[in-house]
């Protein structure tokens, strides 16, 4: 087991820099005959176990002492199809990065390093170490593609974010493929010495504080020390899990977009080596490959009604919430508007499709792009746009200009002087009008019970909402009837009677079909997901697009 070994041991270079040598050190559990006494669950001893189970997970707890919070022992989880997970991930993320991924199965070699970086990631927890998902957006986006500062500092700060393999990086860059897995980082190694260095002078812990103090405001002049920012609520963009680059999200997602399409076609090629087999590796990697596009999407999504946040305390200059420039967030819907609301044709291969299903792909990709939409629509996103509005005046992305580029992006077509609406297209549009039904008809989703009141801002929802999905209806259900007259497309005429129908139904809630609107309360099923994401149980979600 030398890549769990080497996992634990990487460790050794932030101990280091902290004043430690040999800090942590991993040995194989003795045999019966080396040590009859010997018992994984003896508190003298903190054990990796392997699990077999399909379970698709690593975690990494710990138990400490609560009267002082010293780490007593821990147990890591590892279970056996987080090697799944790793390689599913890894072509998807680095495929076109790396030669020794052109073909499954991944060499040996490789597997054992994908172990090896989840070992280490839970070490990092067992040592008390949080999830840091602000790191990956401190670096500036285009260091992400930069060979010798990757090489040096890594695609992210530290090991302990959600930044998995460096999907920003292009085949250009000549990223070397060592260096498209996380290793410990500048973070890593200053948090270490944060928690662990000896402070000889102090003579108790409150003598201490001067000197934490002093080093925690590293973090002013050097932003990839920073953390995440305490009662951000899910607005800062830069704090999202499984993203790179996302200093600049938009930047970063039209390059992992143009990866995604290597890999599209990689599929057929890498997944048919083994003659007899069934297609399951086909489909699998088909609808995670989606689930990718989805995932780097909804980063993008993020910024709208977003902050840029630095967690401060008083004595440092500044303010702890920045509102994103109406620049940067118009920006980030037109890019939607054409990267995700677009028909992605580039996902659309026949020679895929066809071995894997009769039938689906259409409702794979409405489910993608229903994601990303219903992310960009959510209530506490909108309520942000809508305070930022209050405050800042003409210098914020006005609510009106948000709903209008939206709903010009989801109906563009009908501007048309021929219209023509596909069949990918209609499903966008119908899930549209389904969140417009919701947010019209439902009734309000009740506030989970129990929950910590800094998340309270996640569910925070706008008096001035429904009105404005009114207004909004009424101006497709206008621009559809001018359509009408611009078609000669039999499916093209019968979907915009039908959008014509079901916003008339949506806009009086006595009508028999607005009665069977759809259940509220999705948002908050996003939030929770995102908060469950964020756990240190839960190290290794997965995200997979399925009809």
């Amino acid at each position: 087991m030398p890549f769990v070994k080497n996992g634990v041991e990487k460790w050794q270079k932030a101990f280091e820099a902290a004043g430690f040598k040999n800090a942590i050190i991993a040995k194989m559990a003795p045999s019966p005959k080396e040590d009859p006494e010997f018992s994984p669950e003896d508190a003298r001893y903190s054990v990796i176990r392997w699990l077999p189970s399909t379970i698709e997970n690593a975690s990494g707890p710990h138990i400490n002492d609560p009267r002082t919070g010293e780490i007593l022992e821990s147990d890591i989880q590892m279970y056996h199809n987080i090697m799944n997970l790793q390689r599913s991930w890894y072509f998807l993320q680095a495929g076109p990065l790396d030669p020794r991924v052109q073909k499954l199965p991944m060499p040996q070699d490789l597997m054992g390093t994908l172990v090896e970086y989840v070992v280490a990631h839970e070490v990092g927890h067992t040592l008390g170490f949080q999830h840091n998902m602000k790191a990956s957006s401190m670096y500036p986006q285009e260091k992400v593609r930069d060979r010798e500062w990757v090489k040096k500092m890594g695609h992210t700060p530290t090991l302990m974010d959600y930044s998995r393999f460096n999907y920003v990086a292009q085949p250009e860059d000549k990223i070397d493929v060592a260096d498209l897995v996380p290793g410990i980082g500048p973070y890593d190694i200053w948090a270490t010495m944060w928690g662990y260095k000896p402070i000889p002078t102090a003579k108790s812990s409150d003598e201490e504080r001067v000197t934490l103090d002093t080093w925690a405001r590293e973090q002013d002049k050097t932003p990839w020390l920073r953390f995440s920012t305490d009662g951000s609520a899910g607005s800062d963009p830069g704090e999202l899990t499984e993203a790179v680059g996302d200093a600049d999200a938009v930047k970063s997602t039209a390059l992992g977009i143009k990866n995604l399409q290597r890999v599209a076609k990689m599929l057929v090629p890498a997944t048919t080596t083994q003659k007899g087999d069934p297609y399951d590796d086909l489909s699998e990697l088909y609808g995670r490959m989606l689930g990718q596009w989805t995932l780097e999407l909804n980063h993008v999504a993020a910024i709208v009604g977003g902050f840029d946040t630095q967690q401060k305390h008083i004595g440092q200059d500044g303010v702890r919430f920045v509102p994103i420039s109406k620049a940067r967030q118009a920006e980030a819907v037109q890019f939607l508007n054409a990267n995700a609301f677009a028909s992605p044709t580039w996902q659309i291969d026949k020679e895929i499709l066809r071995r894997i299903e009769p039938i689906g792909v259409l409702n794979r990709v409405r489910n993608a792009q229903n994601s990303v939409l219903n992310n960009l629509l959510s209530s506490s996103r909108f309520a942000r746009v809508v305070e930022q509005s209050a405050l800042d005046g003409a210098a914020a992305y006005q609510p009106a200009e948000f709903m209008a580029d939206v709903r010009k992006g989801v109906f563009s077509e009908l501007d048309a002087p021929s219209v023509t609406v596909d069949a990918y297209r209609r499903n966008l549009q119908r899930a549209y009008l389904d969140i417009a039904n919701a947010k019209l008809n439902a009734s309000p989703a009740a506030m989970p019970a129990g929950l910590p009141a800094s998340f309270a801002a996640m569910f925070i929802s706008s008096g001035d909402e429904k009105a404005y999905y009114r207004s909004e209806l009424r101006a497709i259900d206008a621009a559809a009837a001018a359509a009408l007259a611009k078609t000669g497309d039999a499916a093209t005429r019968v979907h915009l009677e039908g959008v014509r129908d079901q916003i008339a139904d949506i806009l009086d809630p006595k009508s028999a079909r607005a009665s069977s609107a759809t259940p509220g309360g999705s948002r908050i099923a996003f939030d929770l997901m995102e908060m469950f994401m964020n756990s240190n149980d839960a190290c290794w979600p997965d995200y997979e697009i399925k009809p």
